[in-house]
């Protein structure tokens, strides 16, 4: 016996045949802006901090960041974190997420 259509649940054959039918091919073009599109959604969603402003309230669960603040080393060394930077003195830019505690330890810890 030979296959002859298409039926629907009740025996009746379709009136679609195969040339019809959605063939499910997606232009290779579409696929490739997915798949950049959905890495850099991914890397911004693991990476928050360099996420763009513009584009910070459309993702969700994102923290919140403070002002930029400044990290930069005194006379004897320290380092230091301040929301002005330093006169005179080399500093480094940093963001931070507004519930992260950035003041560095006291007193005579050394680092290992």
């Amino acid at each position: 016996m030979q296959y002859q259509g298409l039926q629907n649940g009740m025996g009746k054959r379709s009136s679609l045949n195969c040339t019809q039918r959605q063939a499910g091919k997606v232009p290779l073009w579409v696929l490739i802006l997915l798949s950049i599109f959905s890495g850099l959604l991914m890397y911004w969603y693991t990476t928050p901090q360099e996420v763009p402003a513009w584009a910070r309230h459309w993702l969700p669960g994102l923290p919140e960041y403070t002002g930029p603040l400044y990290r930069w080393r005194d006379d004897q060394g320290r380092e230091q974190v301040t929301d002005k930077p330093p006169k005179g003195r080399s500093y480094e830019t940093v963001n931070y997420r507004s519930d992260a505690n950035v003041v560095p330890p006291q007193g005579g810890a050394s680092r290992p």
